[in-house]
């Protein structure tokens, strides 16, 4: 599983791994003024990471449903709750 890296571009020390991800990081980029990077993964969420601290700053997660709460929608077959799930719906049981 890749994980974004941090290395010193002057010595090319070695600084640190970001951890977060779930999934293979597919592409990394850097803010214009170099504080922030953005990660896009396998696990269908970009997050946002502070470039000094490593700290997480925010996950957008790529789901079409993500986050739509489906608890008590009456008449969705057992198949169908799967499927928005999948996609991102929540269901609280």
């Amino acid at each position: 599983m890749g994980y974004p890296q941090q290395w010193d571009i002057e010595t090319g020390e070695f600084l640190k791994t970001i951890r977060g991800h779930t999934y293979s990081v597919r592409s990394v980029v850097f803010s214009p003024d170099g504080k922030i990077i953005a990660s896009g993964s396998s696990d269908e969420t970009i997050k946002l990471w502070d470039l000094k601290t490593g700290e997480c700053l925010k996950t957008l997660i790529n789901k079409l449903y993500a986050d739509m709460n489906i608890t008590g929608v009456k008449g969705l077959t057992t198949g169908e709750k799967t499927t928005l799930k999948a996609l991102g719906a929540l269901e609280n049981e």
